[in-house]
This record gives C-alpha cells, structure tokens and sequence, in this order.
C-alpha cells in the first residue's frame, strides 16, 4: 500500500508538468495561429474591431424604431398584440372565390390603422434599433416572427384585391410588403447583419415576388401597377446583405470568442438555443464543456477555421457584376460537411455552422425570380401594348425596360422565346449552372433544373 502511494506521489506532480505543459503547448500555438489569421485579415482591408460595426445613433425624428409602437412590434422575440392579431388566421390559405375574398378583407380592415402606422414610420430614412450593442450577443435584432406575419397577411390582402379586380388597392399593399424589408435591413447602412436577418429579407422578398405573380397570372395589373411594380423590383439587390451577414459574423464570432469570458459565452448559446441555463444544461452541453475545459489555444484554433469558411462562402459571391458562383458556393459546402470528422480545432464549427450553402442558392433562387419579375412586368407593358409578347427580349429595350436584368448564374442574358399557345418562356439556368431546356427542378433536387419563371412562382 505504502509502496502504491510512493508511486502516485511520484506520478501525479509529473502528470500535473505534462498537463500544464500541453495546455501551455496548445495555448502557445492557437494564439500563434489567430495573430497570423487577424494579420492577413487586416492585410484584405478586414476590420476586426466590433467597435467599428456598431450603428452610429441617428435623430429620433428620422428613425424608423423611433415611432410609436414600432420598437414594440418588431423588435427582440416577445410575442406582441400586433402578432397575436395578425396570426389569428390562417395567412398562407388558399382564396379562391370573390366572397372569401371580401370575407378576408372585412376580417383585416382591422389592421388598417397599424398598416398607415408602418407606412408613416417607413417614410423616415434611417432603421436603428435601440439597445446595447458593446456586445455582439447582446445587439437587439429584429422581431422576425412579427416581420413574416405582417408579410404574410399583406400578401394575403394583395392577392384578395387582385381576385376582386382593384390592382390599384393590390399594389398598395404590395408595395407595404416590400418596404418593409427596409427595416430588416438596418436602412440605410445594412450594418450590423446577422445572417438570420438577412435570410428573413429574402424569404420575405420571395413571397412579395410570389404576390406580384399572381396578379401577372390573372393579367390584373394594369400599366400603372406594372410601371411601379417593374420600378421597385428593379431595386431589389439580396446579395449585399447576405455578404455583409457573412463578414459581420465573422467580427461577431471572434471578437466573442477572444473577448468574452468563455462561461458567458456558453451560457448565451443555450438562451439561443430556447433553453434557460442552468447547471444540468450546462453540464451535458458539449459546447459548455468544451470551453470551460478544452484549452484556449484550441478556442483560438477554430476561430482560425471559422474565419476560412466564411472566406470560402463568400467566394460564392461576385458583387461587382452581380453574380453567384454555385461552384464555389459547393465547395464551401463541402469543406463544412468534412467538419463532421471530430478535431479539436473544428469542434465549435461542426457545432454551431448552419447549412450556408442552402442560403446561398436560396438567395439566389429568389433573387433570379424578382429580375424575371422585372421582366415580366415588362413583356406584359408591351403585350397590353402590342397585343402580344415579343419575339426577343431586346424589343423592350428601352421603352418598356432600360436594362435588362442578366443571369446571376453566369451573367448571361437570361433565355427566352415565345411559345406558340401566346405564352412565353423564361428562364435561368440554375444551380448545376447548364440550359436545361426550361426543365424546371423539382423540390426533392433544387439543385437541378433551370429556374423557370412559372405561375404562381414555384
């Protein structure tokens, strides 16, 4: 027994030296590695100070947030009366006869005095949100619930408009639908982005795209909803604030992560995550354990490989032409998934790292969807004007569009011809990035077939 704890007593002191010493080891390299990454960071023009990303305050006068009830209704995550009314009903059902239609707009009418609200308070040009920003985990964010409800039911009200044969009512509510993607986007600076946000602006443009759609179906709009419909989908631009979401979070994640003691960060990702902590979550979290124990050099190690994906995602990117690279965005993809092989130094990635290739070709899709949308609303000026579509997209230029919007896949002109029922054809070429005839993906497989432009869109 004596001669057992001899040996413990000699062992132990040298297993503490080696453990010291490999956290000493791994510290040493892990700071090493990020002082490297920050200076080829700074070397691109990256600023890495969250200071810098913080929204420069604005006069109330001029800011959106800043009129009554709107703090209220979209911002942080507490539900709100305005929700609780706008989802007591079903918003996404299909109206088909002109009595339901009038049916739904009596019900909503009731809205119309927070509607006069929001178009007054989106007069204003500025969109900042009060609140603490020394903290990226602490920055208020958009109600994003509220956003998609009020999408929704102003969709709803368009689509009922449009079925009564009053486009000039549609387009107004339309055009409440689009602009109230500008508080979404932090007007006018866009800083700072989270991804969420961004990709909540392009579910919302999709279903504002969906909406003009339906009217181009039944032929309600009429050249006066067109011209304004074709004007504002000529502004519609995503990808800038998705990129920004992109750069932002990598700020967002390192300067948390060097910054913030590691306990706090933890206990922020299981609030993210619905869950309040506690220390049962905490202790089977393996994203609690790992940066309470695992050591810092390890933290630092996987700020280093966050930073590379982000990177990579945002070679997917071309903003100068307005582009997307889906071959680039694949690879990115690929780099993500090889993640699910455990390493130390990619743990918090294969963790936290949500499917940002699926958001890219998102984006894209609804992106190519609102510039044939601009299209559209051109061929149908020149039939209401010819009494039939062109035989090229060319013959609009320039009385019925100035530009035509290209391909973000590839920037090339976007395919068309007439076909012979007195319809047309009109399409991109998609993820695989090849004509596919105008064959269109199907949901199981988006990544195949062209983006055709379809009524309603799919």
């Amino acid at each position: 027994m004596k001669t057992l704890l001899r040996r413990l007593l000699f062992i132990l002191p040298g297993l503490a030296v080696l453990i010291v010493l490999f956290y000493a080891e791994e510290d040493w390299r892990g700071k090493r590695a990020w002082e490297n990454c920050k200076r080829e960071l700074e070397a691109k023009g990256e600023v890495l100070d969250w200071n810098a990303y913080i929204p420069a305050p604005v006069p109330d006068d001029q800011n959106f947030f800043k009129v009554p009830k709107m703090t209220e209704w979209f911002v942080g995550r507490v539900r709100t009366d305005l929700m609780e009314r706008l989802s007591n009903t079903n918003t996404t059902a299909t109206i088909t006869t002109e009595s339901a239609a009038r049916n739904y707009l009596a019900w909503s009418d009731q809205f119309e005095p927070d509607f006069d609200l929001i178009r007054t308070a989106l007069k204003r040009p500025y969109a900042r949100m009060g609140g603490d920003y020394t903290q990226p985990y602490a920055m208020p964010i958009p109600n994003f619930v509220a956003s998609r409800d009020l999408a929704q039911i102003l969709a709803q009200r368009a689509k009922c408009y449009l079925l009564l044969g009053q486009p000039e009512k549609a387009l107004r509510e339309v055009t409440l639908l689009n602009d109230s993607r500008h508080f979404l986007e932090g007007a006018p600076t866009g800083k700072p982005m989270t991804l969420v946000a961004a990709m909540i602006n392009v579910a919302v443009t999709g279903l504002y795209v969906d909406t003009i759609a339906n009217g181009l179906q039944s032929h309600a709009w009429q050249e006066p909803q067109l011209v304004a419909l074709q004007e504002q989908l000529g502004k519609v631009n995503l990808s800038p604030f998705v990129v920004e979401a992109f750069r932002d979070g990598i700020v967002t994640a390192t300067y948390t992560l060097e910054k913030t003691p590691p306990a706090v960060i933890a206990d922020q990702f299981i609030t993210l995550r619905g869950g309040k902590p506690n220390l049962w979550r905490r202790l089977k979290n393996p994203f609690y354990t790992f940066l309470i124990f695992a050591p810092r050099g390890w933290v630092y190690q996987n700020m280093v490989t966050y930073v590379k994906l982000r990177e990579s995602m945002l070679d997917s990117y071309g903003l100068t032409n307005d582009l997307i690279f889906p071959s680039a965005a694949n690879k990115s993809d690929d780099e993500i998934h090889a993640l699910k092989k455990w390493s130390p130094y990619t743990f918090l990635e294969a963790t936290i790292l949500p499917g940002f290739t699926r958001a890219t070709q998102t984006l894209a899709r609804n992106q190519t969807l609102a510039n044939e949308a601009q299209i559209v609303c051109a061929l149908e000026r020149y039939r209401l004007a010819h009494g039939e579509y062109p035989e090229t997209l060319d013959a609009l230029v320039p009385q019925f569009i100035e530009k035509l919007p290209h391909d973000i896949i590839g920037g090339v002109p976007l395919i068309y011809r007439p076909t012979a029922d007195g319809k047309f054809l009109l399409y991109s070429v998609g993820w695989n990035e090849k004509d596919d005839g105008g064959e269109p993906g199907t949901l199981s497989d988006p990544k195949q077939g062209d983006w055709v432009w379809q009524y309603p869109v799919k």
